[in-house]
């Protein structure tokens, strides 16, 4: 399914209109962790495409992420920090105890992943950070390789455990014609918790990269795309109120 719109804000509606009109119930046996999750009201393959927006209020004017932790927790994530736990964290998760490992961290958290440099041991090269793409589209602007990832390989492993993995993939950034793009690829996005905070991220790490650069870049667009676009079944009046509201 492809939903695309004129701005974020068009097509955050157009995929959450989407799950509401061709979304089919699921039943998975766990859920991050929890052995009887409710069931899901998914979309597969769900694709969006929209301009960015060109600054940080315009982006928060598009996409209406949580306020003011969204902005709390960005800065956490272009630290050079791998915070775990984010210090925001008692901001967003009520239950924080519930998530923690037995070492009082999370399994995950982005800023551990964006700034994994020394936390890892590579096969053959050194793990890279957020700087190093920064460092590669000032060595070659027009790169393919610019590819910033959060999923890494353990979590094959970690989801054996039933432990909570990313969602997020990773953000691939190109630019072309003075412009910077995303291609935000997820393998679950809940539409109506996480959805548009998501994608204020991916719009703010877009903003983030072009400040650190030495020319001066407009913003392009995103092409988002999630395997499983969902929400709970017991969430479907909220996700209504959302459609409502336009």
């Amino acid at each position: 399914m492809q939903a695309r719109g004129i701005s974020l804000k068009h097509a955050i509606f157009n995929s959450r209109y989407a799950l509401k009109s061709m979304g089919e119930e699921v039943q998975t046996k766990n859920w991050q962790g929890d052995k009887s999750p409710f069931s899901f009201i998914e979309l597969l393959n769900l694709t969006l495409e929209a301009p960015l927006a060109q600054t940080e209020k315009e982006a928060r004017e598009e996409c209406n992420p949580f306020w003011p932790w969204a902005d709390e927790h960005f800065e956490e994530r272009v630290s050079g920090i791998p915070y775990n736990p984010p210090p925001s964290h008692t901001k967003w998760l009520k239950k924080t105890e519930e998530y923690l490992e037995t070492d009082s961290k999370f399994s995950h958290t982005y800023p551990e992943r964006m700034w994994s440099k020394g936390l890892h041991r590579a096969i053959r090269h050194e793990i890279g950070d957020l700087n190093d793409a920064v460092e590669l589209l000032k060595q070659d602007l027009y790169t393919r390789q610019c590819y910033i990832p959060i999923y890494f390989p353990e979590d094959l492993s970690a989801a054996r455990q039933n432990k909570r993995i990313p969602c997020t993939l990773g953000w691939h950034i190109i630019v072309r014609d003075n412009r910077i793009n995303v291609h935000y690829p997820m393998r679950s996005c809940d539409a109506i918790r996480h959805f548009h905070n998501d994608l204020y991220f991916a719009n703010r790490l877009a903003l983030w990269i072009e400040s650190k650069l030495d020319v001066e870049l407009e913003m392009g667009s995103i092409l988002f795309s999630a395997t499983s676009f969902h929400c709970f079944t017991n969430d479907l009046y909220a996700l209504n109120k959302l459609i409502e509201k336009g």
